[in-house]
């Protein structure tokens, strides 16, 4: 039985690799294309894309920072007040890219990725409420009933339709965390979660028309099937956060290539070359810190489930303990009868 249940292990590891080796080569044909292209029409970079680099590297690194804080709130102790300060930094850091995007230019620091980071804070703090209910966390322990996975449906598949309406335009061209959160919806709820919400957040962007609608549309069901495969050959479990954002990464640029395959060159090109970054860092980004806020809510669950344990235990001893001491009791007093 051990043997068997090893093999089958074995085999959806060799799967997650190979669909993994997939998605890199699909990024190498993308970035072979992408030198093809620059070397017919020439490579212009100019001040604008210079600080389009040195923002995203910024916001990465502001970012990666605060990630990494967001751990130390453990200090706080076990309470409620560890998971709602998850969701106030990001709203922070949410409510302080519009400011700046306000009051600033943009340009000079973070250019339109504070933008498309007060989208994803809006729509990683809704999901992240929403892991706060019964049925999300039923299945964070494993409990897949019918119930639980079409509310996580209906959940995952409104912020889907959201996320396709709220973009960042990049020099006129969409930027959205569709797929995202497609990806995010099949990694944590299954086939029966990730390929409805694909399928609805693709029929939507379909019905929204523009050149990009087909390949667009087409990446978002396949982001919510590759998301369903890899929680079946994970045992059923959300990924961990280093391959999580690693699928994230080379996904996007998966995402990118369809762009390239489906659209002619001089279309797809100029509109892969503005949205990828932003895209590819939004991804990524979220990824992350859904990852993190998962974690920590398994973390929490799995500290009070140990609480709840060892209450029963002493529980069962002191059960034991109170049924010798009323043994005791009766024989004490069969003796004191029996002297008497």
């Amino acid at each position: 039985m051990l043997k068997e249940k090893l093999k089958i292990t074995n085999k959806n590891y060799l799967k997650m690799n190979m669909l993994f080796l997939a998605l890199i080569i699909s990024n190498i044909i993308l970035l072979i294309g992408l030198i093809q292209y620059h070397s017919k029409v020439g490579l212009h970079i100019g001040i604008e894309t210079v600080e389009d680099i040195a923002s995203a590297i910024a916001t990465i690194c502001i970012l990666g920072f605060l990630s990494g804080q967001l751990s130390k709130i453990k200090g706080l102790g076990d309470s409620a007040v560890y998971g709602i300060m998850y969701s106030l930094i990001i709203c922070v850091i949410g409510l302080m890219s519009t400011y700046f995007d306000d009051k600033v230019d943009t340009a000079v620091f973070f250019g339109p990725y504070l933008d498309m980071f007060g989208i994803l804070c809006a729509v990683l703090i809704f999901v992240i409420l929403s892991t706060h209910l019964k049925p999300f966390k039923e299945m964070m322990k494993g409990k897949f009933t019918r119930r639980n996975q079409l509310i996580c449906l209906v959940v995952f598949a409104l912020v889907g339709l959201f996320a396709s309406d709220a973009f960042v335009r990049v020099n006129g061209m969409p930027a959205n965390i569709r797929c995202l959160i497609v990806m995010i919806s099949g990694l944590f709820g299954g086939p029966i979660v990730g390929i409805p919400v694909g399928l609805i957040s693709g029929a939507y962007r379909l019905s929204l028309g523009g050149t990009t609608a087909l390949p667009s549309a087409i990446s978002t069901v396949i982001s919510g099937i590759i998301g369903s495969l890899i929680f079946i050959w994970n045992d059923k479990k959300f990924l961990n956060t280093i391959p999580a954002l690693i699928l994230m990464l080379l996904f996007t640029g998966f995402e990118m290539l369809i762009v390239v395959l489906l659209t002619p060159p001089d279309i797809s090109f100029p509109f892969i070359q503005h949205i990828y970054p932003i895209m590819l860092f939004a991804s990524v980004s979220g990824m992350l810190l859904f990852s993190l806020v998962l974690k920590s809510q398994k973390e929490k669950m799995d500290s009070t489930d140990s609480e709840k344990d060892t209450i029963n235990q002493l529980q069962n001893e002191l059960e034991k303990y109170s049924e010798k001491i009323e043994n005791l009791e009766n024989e004490i007093k069969e003796l004191k009868d029996k002297e008497k």
